[in-house]
């Protein structure tokens, strides 16, 4: 019980910070999450044993240029494109290889394609200047946390059946079903309250939250087991690190970038 209730406590805080910032402005969101972000990257290099500023300038580099309005949507096209491919390679190891041994070209790579982009499109998804829209993450947190926060809940409480063992035992199919129910209903009150699209747009949506959202925490549970580690870090109480905390957005994020805007482009 005292477990949960550190977690909520750290988890509630960690929330409030990003939703201020995130109802504030764009600057002020994009200095949380650039902030955030760099703390995860930090904590995914020591996971893989890697050193390096390159991906932390790209990122800092790709907010400048989406904000002066020089990233076109061919070049928005290239990026998800490079992060697709490093979520199929990271989705490839995680099923086949029981062991991960990655060169230092590949975790430059990763370190690139798969966390500073992914961290990227979290601030791109909000859109800038006139097109700044936050209640398109707010939709888009509420349904990761929603989703995590049952999965989590549901598991611990009922959870019998594995979903990957050998990479994170605690998982169970009982958890993400059960995070898959709450958010699938999230999504539906939040239809019924503010239908910006149709209901089959929320379902969707609800159900890939609950795929990406699974798959990132289970890629990042594969990183920490290979370095033997329990988190990522210990900066937020009940979580670990920012790492932790991050995985599922992080991984999420591009996914949700793509389907927004392919539902608004077909629309």
């Amino acid at each position: 019980m005292r477990e949960i209730y550190i977690r909520g406590i750290s988890g509630g805080l960690y929330a409030i910070s990003i939703l201020i910032a995130l109802f504030n402005n764009q600057i002020t969101f994009s200095i949380v999450i650039i902030v955030f972000s760099i703390l995860a990257l930090i904590e995914f290099q020591r996971l893989i044993n890697y050193k390096s500023y390159f991906a932390i300038t790209l990122l800092l580099l790709l907010v400048y240029n989406f904000y002066r309005s020089h990233i076109d949507y061919s070049s928005i096209v290239y990026l998800l494109i490079a992060n697709f491919a490093s979520h199929f390679f990271l989705f490839y190891k995680l099923v086949k290889s029981k062991k991960i041994k990655y060169k230092y070209i590949t975790k430059s790579i990763l370190s690139t394609l798969y966390l500073a982009l992914g961290c990227f499109f979290i601030i791109a998804l909000a859109g800038t200047g006139e097109n700044y829209n936050p209640m398109e993450v707010l939709l888009f947190f509420i349904l990761v946390w929603v989703n995590n926060s049952f999965a989590y809940l549901i598991g611990k409480k009922i959870g019998k059946r594995p979903l990957f063992e050998s990479i994170s035992p605690k998982k169970t199919w009982e958890g993400f079903l059960g995070g898959l129910v709450f958010t699938i209903i999230a999504a539906f009150i939040i239809y019924y309250y503010k239908a910006d699209f149709l209901l089959n747009f929320y379902l969707i949506y609800a159900i890939l939250i609950t795929v990406l959202a699974t798959l990132g925490d289970l890629i990042q549970s594969k990183f920490k087991r290979h370095a033997n580690v329990k988190d990522s870090g210990s900066l937020i109480p009940g979580h670990g690190g920012f790492f932790d905390r991050m995985d599922s957005v992080i991984f999420s994020a591009p996914w949700i970038y793509f389907f927004v805007k392919f539902n608004q482009y077909v629309s």
